[in-house]
């Protein structure tokens, strides 16, 4: 348990949302058996149970094991692939080191945001065609966390604008 208090949010909260969707599945499958004495609807509720079990532990393991990659920077563009169910994410890190990162477009991802992404690590094979490489590739997005919008630590305080409370009051 102490694991998942040290884990990154958005890998716990995909997590327990992965866990609650099986039980949700279950108790509504369970009472609708109960209802209408349908043997069809508890056995497949049951194995949707059974299949989410199976993938929180895999998170779980994943989490525990801290066997996942972080990739952390700026989002600077946005390019939608066209007929495609993935965005091309370009993310400048803080070194500016440019990487690209595909993600389904159902991920809601702003310009001139910083954003902390998480994939699973593993093998990646690479076909040398990019809608192959993103479908093999697919199930390596762990999840994503919003930094805030970016600031700059370069831009120096302008002389003409006040920096105490009494300067704007006179």
């Amino acid at each position: 348990m102490k694991i998942l208090k040290t884990c990154p949010k958005a890998l716990f909260q995909k997590l327990l949302f992965t866990a609650l969707i099986g039980a949700g599945c279950l108790i509504i499958g369970l009472a609708y058996y109960i209802y209408s004495k349908d043997n069809i609807t508890l056995v497949l509720s049951f194995f949707v149970f059974i299949f989410s079990i199976i993938r929180s532990a895999g998170l779980y393991i994943i989490v525990s094991k801290k066997k996942y990659d972080i990739v952390e920077g700026t989002c600077v563009g946005i390019k939608p692939k066209p007929f495609g169910k993935y965005y091309a994410i370009k993310i400048i890190d803080d070194n500016g080191i440019e990487i690209s990162v595909q993600l389904v477009k159902q991920t809601k991802i702003k310009i001139g945001f910083r954003y902390r992404f998480y994939f699973k690590r593993g093998e990646r094979v690479s076909l040398g065609n990019e809608y192959l490489d993103t479908a093999l590739s697919s199930d390596h997005f762990l999840g994503f966390e919003e930094l805030g919008e970016f600031m700059s630590n370069d831009k120096e305080p302008n002389e003409s604008e006040p920096t105490d409370i009494k300067e704007i009051e006179s």
